[in-house]
């Protein structure tokens, strides 16, 4: 599982209050159709966040939608993303998943990696 020391280190800098390291599906990396955040930051204020977009978008809409909780969800795949579109891949996966009935998140916003 992974290490939040990092988060931990930047507490103030990024202006969260808990780190959370999620319980994650043992078979998650195996599971292609549903997914669930492996860790969940809870924000000492709220965060001013935009809609899904791209991460070199530079056109993100930013409507004053606000969060207080933000989850990170890591993905590790197999596969050439040299002659692929990972960026496209992981949008995709982030709306697919966003959207069933299947995948969990513990709130609306976050990000898939």
């Amino acid at each position: 599982l992974m290490d939040v020391k990092v988060f931990d280190q930047e507490l103030d800098a990024l202006e969260i209050q808990t780190v959370q390291k999620e319980t994650i599906h043992p078979r998650k990396s195996y599971k292609m159709n549903s997914s669930c955040a492996d860790i969940l930051l809870f924000a000492q204020y709220k965060w001013h966040v935009s809609r899904p977009s791209l991460l070199a978008d530079s056109k993100d809409v930013m409507d004053n939608t606000t969060t207080q909780k933000y989850w990170l969800d890591i993905q590790l795949r197999w596969g050439d993303y040299d002659s692929h579109d990972v960026e496209r891949y992981a949008r995709a996966k982030f709306l697919d998943y966003t959207t069933d009935n299947m995948s969990i998140y513990p709130s609306p916003t976050g990000v898939l990696i």
